[in-house]
């Protein structure tokens, strides 16, 4: 019985030395796992065979798992086909008319977020106001001498207190004003022509004039 056990053993190591030679990195495959089943049939204790029950759940298991790696790899292809399909469809917006409005910022867990606004005419000042979804504001950002149209304010995430807002969206309101305080019209809504798609912040960005406008915040496309 004790020769049995140790040929058991060693049919059964064999096996496993030659499933990690096969893959250096130590993960295993269905013919791995079909070696190291047919060594322990073959090397099994006669009196104490193995539990049929048990072999049928572990076959049922890997090829569970090897449908869910299948599955993921052709949902990560299907990701990269609609993602160059989007970005193919964002390029036919250069050189046409759009309008957008954003009237809200989203604001990620890094980086920086583009706030588009325009202006009537030319301002000494610019207030950017951004609110939380209560409501508060969390920061308010004072601009100098601007010239008017399409411009865009760079925000880096950072609150009023200086430490980084919470992941969301965050209300924009413009205002501005010239130095001897008259108001000048300013708005969250920006237009004209697409002359480039920004990609520098790992999504589409759409360039008219000075402002970065989120696909999402647009709400006309003309020729």
């Amino acid at each position: 019985m004790a020769v049995s056990s140790v040929s058991s053993n060693l049919g059964v190591s064999q096996a496993a030395v030659a499933a990690t030679t096969t893959n250096p990195n130590g993960t295993m495959n269905r013919d791995d796992f079909m070696k190291l089943l047919v060594a322990q049939l073959q090397n099994q204790d006669p009196e104490q065979p193995a539990d049929s029950k048990e072999l049928i759940t572990q076959l049922s298991q890997l090829t569970s798992v090897e449908k869910l790696v299948t599955m993921n790899d052709t949902l990560a292809h299907l990701e990269l086909g609609l993602a160059s399909l989007a970005n193919t469809q964002v390029s036919g917006l250069v050189g046409k008319h759009v309008s957008a409005d954003t009237k809200s910022v989203f604001v990620a867990d890094s980086g920086t977020s583009s706030v588009p606004y325009s202006l009537a005419g030319r301002a000494d000042k610019v207030v950017i106001t951004l609110r939380d979804a209560d409501g508060a504001v969390v920061r308010r950002e004072e601009l100098g001498s601007t010239f008017p149209g399409s411009r865009t304010f760079t925000w880096d995430g950072m609150g009023a207190d200086g430490n980084r807002v919470p992941v969301g969206r965050y209300t924009v309101e413009v205002s501005a004003s010239t130095t001897a305080g008259g108001p000048v019209a300013a708005s969250t809504a920006v237009s004209g022509l697409v002359t480039s798609i920004d990609y520098a912040k790992g999504y589409p960005e759409i360039v008219i004039g000075e402002a970065r406008v989120m696909l999402g915040d647009v709400t006309s496309i003309a020729q």
